[in-house]
């Protein structure tokens, strides 16, 4: 979340030449002016399945005002954290702000009413919007062994912040080895559940992450599914998924003991090295998948099981309560007989 906080002056000498420029007011007769002064502050986050780091930054904002008698500024544009615009109609206005990527696709929006005096006049506008829509692409791959069946089902659902679902189901060639799903989306976060199915339902094969879309944006993940049956004795394997979108806080899944056996209680530990500002230990919400299938939802950093044969994905979704900071992370056990 970006808050831009406005100060608002009486008509002075103080202001830049270029943004003299872009002011246009109307209203003839109208004798009370003011200046109105800009500043903008930006809160950092981490990341998660998404874009690249430079499309996450905001590299500028755009402002623009609506006012009295049809009194108009805008946009104006500034990669400073200050901004001002001077000779402005007294009275109630409607500024808008914007934060933009290298690309100019919007990040964030917001507006607020505000009503300019003579003298100093002071408001915040708070960029809590995640506008437009983009494009999620995930990358399945999987090995023949998952299922004796010749055609298996990837159903992916994804969930936004505010509880809605969507869910595609797409039946694929078990020995193609691989597919690709595209879907446009609006732009915000998503946990993102993905389950493969054959023609007695589930085979217990699946994976969970946290998702961020950015407007006029393609965030590309790479998902591994791997089969339930050990392969090797060896143990301790990381998942790496291949992240281009998203600004979400980064997390890893640690896991001791480190020799794990069959029927031995194993504790999972979401691990982080740093916060971003403005999220506390204490509003952090963790929800622990296994294959795909939520096994616990809380506030401890911790979950502990009874560890199973088999390889098996483990994954932890990270959520707080400052939008676009939900993260995934992931954890591959192959756990011998």
């Amino acid at each position: 979340m970006r808050k831009i906080s406005f100060t608002l002056t009486a008509a002075s000498v103080f202001l830049s030449v270029l943004l003299l420029a872009a002011v246009s007011c109307s209203g003839p007769g109208e004798v009370s002016r003011t200046r109105l002064e800009i500043s903008i502050e930006s809160n950092d986050s981490a990341r998660t399945i998404m874009p690249s780091e430079a499309l996450m930054e905001v590299r500028k904002y755009s402002v623009s005002g609506t006012g009295p008698s049809g009194a108009s500024f805008g946009p104006l544009f500034s990669s400073e954290s200050e901004l001002s615009v001077q000779d402005l109609a007294v009275g109630s206005w409607t500024i808008t702000a914007k934060a933009l990527n290298a690309e100019n696709n919007e990040l964030a929006s917001g507006s607020a009413v505000l009503n300019l005096t003579r003298g100093e006049n002071k408001a915040t506008v708070v960029l809590d919007e995640i506008t437009g829509n983009g494009t999620l692409q995930l990358d399945y791959s999987w090995n023949e062994d998952i299922s004796g069946d010749e055609f298996i089902r990837i159903q992916t659902s994804l969930e936004d912040q505010a509880g809605n679902k969507t869910t595609r189901t797409k039946e694929v060639l078990l020995s193609d080895g691989m597919t690709t799903l595209v879907l446009n989306l609006d732009a915000g976060s998503y946990i993102l559940n993905v389950q493969v199915l054959d023609s007695s339902g589930s085979i217990g094969v699946g994976a969970t992450d946290a998702v961020r879309i950015v407007s006029n944006t393609r965030s590309r993940g790479e998902v591994a599914l791997r089969t339930a049956n050990p392969v090797s004795s060896h143990a301790g394997t990381e998942i790496t998924l291949r992240n281009e979108v998203g600004s979400p806080m980064s997390f890893y899944i640690d896991y001791y003991p480190k020799n794990p056996g069959k029927g031995k209680t194993m504790t999972l530990v979401a691990t982080t090295s740093f916060l971003p500002d403005g999220v506390k230990p204490s509003d952090l919400v963790f929800s622990w998948y296994k294959d795909g299938v939520h096994q616990s939802n809380g506030t401890s950093y911790t979950f502990s099981m009874v560890s199973e044969s088999g390889v098996h994905r483990y994954d932890v979704i990270v959520r707080s309560n400052m939008e676009g900071t939900m993260c995934g992370a992931s954890l591959v056990l192959n756990i011998p007989d």
